[in-house]
């Protein structure tokens, strides 16, 4: 009986095939998540969402319930929404769930909420009831993480490879969890509907300068709007169908009045500065004393000044979008603009690198050799002090000292960065040692002292 048994190259490569596709249909089989579940799930997620409860009795319910309510519609704005259609994007998808809530973090301000709310009812005695209905509404938490503060198994329990639309019905079950943990339930679903003038709120919490709010009101033929700045009407908005952009010129508090016949609301947006940019494409920007660089920023109106730590006044400005300075001094560099009005319009920092040492080396030299012919014509030897990372900045060389191997021996003393050779002194030199180079900048002063060594051929 044959001990092996041969198979061809065509057959293996097809018995892999079909191991890899039955692998694939085995993985598809678990993540199966039935069709009609993704569509009922929009009108779950509303109806939890309709269900409220009084004022919140300890500030870690206010607090998560905070939490919960921003992410969720931080959520919709990174998926995106279609304001025609009135739902979000991309809703069996679970790629963007993984990026927001995994890949970017956001999961973990809603698990140290829990964490906060577990810190504060396992604290209760065990026979106190709000302790035991909190273990009640929170165990599959409790069992996954919660209970060892392991935020990493409890975000992927939660929310990994999760299709966009459950991660919101997710969000709005702890919204109601919380509810009931928090008591005194109020469910009008269709009152609270007809009450609220603004559907969807977007990019209202963080606003910098330069940045665009959007605000989805229910029916825009029955509201009025007006913006005031400063107690003055504001035109910082335009309107696309019933979405108002709201793109703030200036830093501080505004206040956006909505009014209906029945109804008025009232959203306080406080504008912070706005901060450095970096273009798509480009590469990691250093920073390094005594360099000229550039920084931009929105193109954003109105300024008035620029104030830096690092470059005096005569060494920065700014035009086009872009700030200009000559760094002074290394370490932490803080930025601001201000408007004519002296309010803040961007705030930022950098970190400026220590002037970098200077590479040393020798003119029209190849691997450290020269030719005689070319030294009797130009007369001298230059040296030259550079960085690859100091493109057009100016090292200064002032003086270094050499030894001319094969005519004295002995060393010498030369101001600036040339060494004058004669025809008779190039008869005898074999070899110019450089023992030490010195080096001036407009920050700081250098003294080389690696030895270069120069053939002459």
């Amino acid at each position: 009986m044959a001990k092996y048994v041969k198979i061809s190259k065509a057959k293996n490569l097809r018995f892999r095939l079909i191991s890899v596709l039955y692998l694939l249909f085995i993985s598809l089989s678990m993540m199966q998540i039935p069709i009609e579940w993704l569509r009922i799930n929009p009108y779950y997620a509303t109806y939890m969402r309709s269900i409220n409860s009084k004022g919140a009795v300890t500030s870690e319910l206010k607090k998560a319930r905070l939490i919960i309510n921003n992410i969720d519609s931080s959520f919709v704005q990174f998926v995106g929404f279609d304001s025609e259609k009135n739902t979000i994007r991309e809703s069996v998808s679970y790629s963007a769930t993984d990026q927001f809530f995994i890949k970017l973090g956001n999961s973990d301000l809603i698990f140290n909420a829990l964490m906060d709310l577990k810190s504060y009812y396992l604290t209760l005695d065990v026979k106190q009831p709000k302790r035991k209905e909190f273990e009640r509404l929170f165990d599959a938490d409790l069992k996954n993480g919660l209970t060892d503060g392991n935020k990493t198994i409890w975000a992927e329990w939660k929310f990994k490879h999760v299709p966009v639309t459950i991660a919101r019905t997710f969000l709005a079950e702890y919204r109601l969890r919380l509810n009931l943990l928090n008591g005194a339930i109020e469910l009008d679903a269709k009152k609270n509907e007809s009450q609220s003038m603004i559907k969807l709120a977007f990019n209202v919490d963080l606003l910098q300068l330069g940045d665009t709010a959007k605000f989805v009101v229910a029916d825009k033929r029955l509201a009025t709007m007006n913006i005031k700045f400063n107690g003055q009407e504001s035109n910082d908005f335009k309107w696309i169908r019933d979405t108002l952009l709201f793109i703030p010129k200036n830093t501080g508090k505004y206040t956006i009045n909505f009014k209906a016949d029945n109804s008025e609301e009232n959203i306080e947006v406080n504008v912070q500065p706005t901060t450095f940019i970096e273009e798509k494409g480009e590469a990691v920007q250093f920073f390094y004393e005594g360099k000229k660089s550039q920084l931009k920023y929105q193109n954003i109106g109105n300024v008035g000044n620029v104030r830096c730590d690092c470059a005096s006044s005569e060494n920065i400005s700014y035009a086009n979008g872009s700030v200009s300075f000559t760094p002074s001094k290394s370490g932490w560099c803080d930025f601001e603009l201000f408007s004519k009005s002296g309010s803040t319009l961007l705030s930022d920092s950098i970190y400026i690198q220590e002037l970098p040492y200077p590479v040393i080396f020798a003119e029209n030299v190849s691997a450290n050799r020269i030719s005689k012919s070319r030294l009797v014509q130009q007369k001298y030897l230059r040296i030259t002090a550079t960085h690859p990372n100091m493109d057009n900045f100016n090292y200064n060389i002032t003086g270094m000292k050499a030894v001319l191997i094969g005519e004295s021996n002995e060393q010498k003393t030369y101001t600036g960065a040339n060494i004058p050779l004669t025809e008779n002194q190039l008869q005898k030199v074999k070899y110019i040692q450089i023992l030490e180079v010195s080096v001036e900048t407009p920050v700081r002063n250098f003294s080389i002292s690696e030895p270069l060594i120069i053939e002459i051929i």
